[in-house]
């Protein structure tokens, strides 16, 4: 979580919309610190934005209180956009390094 997003007072904020849910997913019902009904894990809340403007942090008109499954759910696409970017970029490094060792063995002779 990069936290320059996000505005100063975040953890306070996250905290209020918390206890504003009593606790709980507001998308599942699963209650913090208890067993997923779904997954059987420990459940941690968590704080999301949703809706179209979802991507700006400092923004805190569209939080709601997700368990980590149904946040990673809401957030499912971004994190494949992320993981393409991020396989893209090791792919890119890759075939520098390749490029970069074929261009000094071509030189050692």
């Amino acid at each position: 979580m990069d936290r320059t997003r996000y505005p100063r007072n975040w953890k306070e904020i996250s905290l209020r919309v918390r206890q504003a849910a009593l606790w709980m997913c507001e998308w599942c019902h699963a209650q913090q610190g208890k067993p997923h009904p779904a997954t059987g894990s420990k459940v941690v809340l968590t704080v999301a934005h949703v809706g179209p403007n979802k991507h700006d942090k400092m923004d805190c008109s569209n939080l709601v209180a997700l368990c980590q499954r149904c946040h990673l759910a809401e957030d499912a696409e971004e994190h494949a956009e992320n993981a393409k970017r991020t396989r893209a970029k090791k792919r890119l490094e890759a075939a520098r390094k390749i490029g970069q060792q074929a261009m000094f063995e071509e030189g050692k002779e």
